[in-house]
């Protein structure tokens, strides 16, 4: 998955500007794509060079002009061609788990320091996704598939970090 397929697909439903952007990734897109306003900034740019994206720039009193940007047809197809194409597998690259392969010469007290403060990361992962559940998906019975959708994302995302929780818990009692 690229930035570019996101911010395609996060316009595609409205169009914004590149701070609508980035609060649409801290409240809806968190548990499945991270990315730095200047990256956002930045890709936002290639987009409209690339003629994916049009902006329309709207004059603002005593403050900078907004530029807001909305998909343009070729933006739709490309988005459209993405959808259709099947993704390739994804590598896992922790290099958290290079580490298990030195288990020996990983010191005991730095292994406990990297286990505790990803369990303490995973558990701020885990309020993120119930304060947008609470704020996005409170009744997903009530919401039609296509909104629902969305959640089935979220969910996955609780149980991964659930069971990366768990197996922090058994290394670390292993480990003890």
């Amino acid at each position: 998955m690229s930035l570019r397929a996101v911010l395609l697909i996060t316009l595609q439903q409205e169009p914004g500007t590149g701070y609508d952007v980035l609060q649409r990734f801290k409240t809806g897109l968190a548990h499945v794509w991270q990315a730095s306003h200047q990256q956002i900034y930045r890709e936002l740019d290639k987009l409209r060079a690339a003629e994916l994206l049009d902006c329309e720039t709207v004059p603002q009193a005593e403050r900078p002009d907004r530029k807001v940007y909305r998909i343009t047809p070729a933006g739709r197809a490309e988005l459209d061609a993405w959808l259709a194409a099947p993704l390739g597998p994804n590598a896992v690259r922790q290099p958290l788990f290079a580490k298990f392969f030195a288990w020996e010469c990983w010191p005991a007290e730095a292994r406990q320091q990297e286990l505790t403060a990803l369990g303490e990361q995973l558990l701020e992962r885990m309020r993120t996704y119930a304060a947008i559940e609470a704020e996005w998906f409170s009744d997903p019975q009530a919401l039609t598939a296509a909104q629902r959708a969305p959640w089935h994302t979220l969910r996955l995302g609780q149980r991964l970090t659930e069971t990366w929780l768990e197996w922090i818990e058994e290394v670390q009692a292993e480990g003890e």
